[in-house]
């Protein structure tokens, strides 16, 4: 996910960290860069929980963590209701809980990851009865334990993703992704969905143990950005033999960013010789660097990038927006050539998941017809090819018209939280796979989502 606030500095460019050098500059970021780079790390730290995940307890992996096997639950914190304002700033009637559990990793080994529980203050079909649930999955917040959403104050989607949703009376639960907050060897696997789909699996056996017959058997998947393809790929892991959770009833995808072979080449060749707006892949290659020896940061990245990571590994997609985002493609890379690295087409099968798939129950896809981040020509044609292998599937395909990135999860409220409802009161849907368009009624509507804040 990139939210608006980050969207922006992409985009716009902000926060201008150049890249003309002067003799001595250090990290290759001149002075102009480099108070673009302290501001956005300060504002950007300023929405952390911790300054540094390390110092607290909840994060650290036990001594008998080898004990522990997939779906386990390892730790269960009930935040007091002063840190619920103070520490986060949750909504007024919301409680808190922060998770930790056992996921596995590509070879099927357990590994940690934790995540939160978001409780509404009453049940609205009644407090005698068990909460609907809803798994939130959450886009892009950066390349390294510290940007895990449970260490944000406002768990990083505040109103355009948890909050909204607990809001409308569902238990939510939301993992981090294995290797933010949690400490693995491989680090944080961006946009390695069949994983983060795993991840959804097991947090939310971990959680049934904690929370028993408080929660529906029954659930619902939702996620943006990152996580709009970890909802999708949620679906397909759910049809899997051996894999389902039970109870699943279906999943929203919101602008998913599917398959990374295509979309970054893609954002390439629209920079052109302008700025690149990028982030993501640098985040991509330096995830993949861990997991295949054979890619190696430095031989594709320039020496301005080289000498910058050192400065965006300090913070998350904020301060790393702010380091790459006003360069050009060829400020940010001397060789290319690893987005066809045979290796990196392998993480693409087998870590991100990306192929046609069968889908194990009524999947909604949410895009915006003006994203600059997630194409929708390829959301579309990842659709049409899941729906033309499985044409028994029940899906839909809605297209926003004029919306982009950010825009597409809020204008969408109003259609996906009535599908929700639907799949829990087991409102059936035809078979077979259609597509939507949805355009406004005014031309004078609101751009951006505002970023919800509390001063203390």
């Amino acid at each position: 996910m990139l939210p608006k606030f980050i969207t922006n500095i992409l985009v716009s460019g902000a926060f201008v960290a150049a890249a003309t050098q002067e003799p001595l500059q250090p990290n290759q970021c001149d002075v102009t860069c480099q108070l673009a780079y302290r501001k956005a790390l300060a504002l950007e730290s300023s929405r952390w929980v911790n300054q540094n995940v390390s110092t607290d307890d909840f994060y650290s992996n036990p001594s008998n963590l080898s004990d522990y096997s997939a779906g386990d639950l390892v730790k269960w914190e009930n935040v007091p209701a002063d840190q619920a304002s103070k520490r986060w700033t949750l909504p007024g009637g919301v409680s808190m809980s922060r998770f930790f559990y056992i996921t596995e990793d590509i070879d099927g080994k357990p590994i940690p990851a934790t995540g939160f529980v978001l409780t509404p203050y009453s049940n609205p079909l009644g407090n005698d009865k068990p909460f609907r649930t809803l798994v939130w999955t959450h886009g892009t917040a950066g390349g390294t334990r510290q940007c895990a959403p449970s260490n944000h104050r406002a768990l990083y989607y505040e109103w355009s993703g948890p909050f909204a949703l607990v809001q409308q009376g569902y238990v939510v639960i939301a993992p981090d992704y294995a290797g933010q907050g949690s400490d693995i060897p491989q680090g944080f696997m961006y946009e390695s969905g069949a994983l983060h789909a795993g991840d959804v699996s097991f947090g939310l056996q971990a959680a049934r143990k904690a929370l028993g017959k408080r929660i529906t058997k029954e659930w619902v998947v939702i996620g943006h950005s990152e996580g709009g393809m970890t909802a999708w790929r949620t679906d397909e892991r759910e049809a899997k033999p051996g894999k389902a959770t039970g109870g699943f009833l279906g999943a929203v995808a919101i602008a998913p960013a599917l398959q990374p072979i295509k979309l970054i080449p893609e954002s390439f060749r629209r920079a052109k010789d302008g700025p690149a707006g990028d982030v993501v892949s640098i985040f991509l290659l330096q995830s993949i660097s861990r997991l295949f020896p054979s890619i190696k940061v430095e031989d594709y990245v320039t020496d301005i990038v080289l000498s910058r990571i050192a400065l965006a590994d300090q913070g998350c997609i904020i301060t790393g927006g702010t380091l790459y985002g006003s360069l050009t493609v060829k400020q940010l890379y001397k060789n290319t050539s690893w987005i066809e690295h045979p290796d990196f087409v392998d993480w693409q099968k087998r870590y991100n998941g990306a192929g046609e798939h069968p889908l194990a129950a009524p999947m909604l896809v949410i895009q915006g017809d003006d994203d600059i981040l997630t194409y929708a020509e390829y959301a579309e044609e990842d659709f049409n090819a899941t729906c033309k292998k499985y044409p028994e599937s029940t899906a839909e395909y809605r297209l926003y018209h004029k919306t982009d990135h950010g825009l597409a999860l809020s204008v969408s409220m109003a259609d996906f939280f009535p599908w929700i409802e639907d799949r829990f009161n087991k409102v059936k849907l035809n078979k077979g796979c259609k597509k939507t368009v949805i355009k406004p009624v005014t031309d004078n509507f609101g751009l951006t989502s505002q970023d919800w804040q509390v001063a203390l």
